[in-house]
């Protein structure tokens, strides 16, 4: 039973991964041609496309939150290990298992109050652009199911960093451990 949970965990995990990384990939160019666009058009062309600044700071919204996500899922935010450096091992360990408990509650409170506030805004739309606000908005609760998603597996001592759904078919050993890279 244990052996298909993971099976299937992996199964999905991989897929929300992919999906994330591209989303944030698409984003990222999509903001550079954007931002490119503008500058172009403001120095070259002497005419600023008014859509620019504003299409670019929705981007900018939904990379960072992304980012969020990204950084639960790798353990990769800023963590400061001078003091649990100094704790004794079974007080380190709870300290390690509430880390992924805090970003669980954080992620819940995405999901929540920003649903709610990408209902409010559902109603209004950015000016240059004619998107509804909640276009902007709905990164929140993107934002928090993923890091509800990756902070529930991380309770569950499910591996969530990208090394951790490698396949034999994709090019890599089962049990090889990505630490050291």
């Amino acid at each position: 039973m244990e052996a298909k949970f993971q099976a299937v965990t992996r199964s999905v995990l991989r897929i929300v991964d992919r999906t994330t990384d591209t989303l944030a990939l698409t984003g990222l160019a999509a903001m550079v041609v954007v931002v490119s666009w503008q500058v172009f058009g403001r120095f070259v062309l002497s005419d600023s496309p008014p859509w620019a600044p504003e299409t670019a700071l929705v981007l900018l919204a939904w990379l960072g939150l992304l980012g969020v996500a990204i950084g639960v899922r790798e353990h990769a935010h800023i963590s400061v290990t001078f003091v649990t450096d100094r704790l004794s091992r079974r007080v380190r360990t709870v300290v390690l298992w509430l880390t992924p408990a805090l970003f669980l509650v954080f992620g819940i409170y995405l999901m929540i109050q920003g649903w709610d506030f990408t209902q409010l805004t559902m109603n209004s739309t950015l000016p240059a652009t004619g998107l509804p606000t909640a276009v902007q908005y709905a990164a929140m609760p993107v934002t928090g199911v993923l890091v509800t998603i990756y902070s529930c597996l991380q309770l569950l001592n499910v591996e969530t960093g990208r090394g951790a759904l490698a396949t034999p078919e994709d090019g890599e050993e089962e049990g090889e451990n990505r630490d050291d890279q």
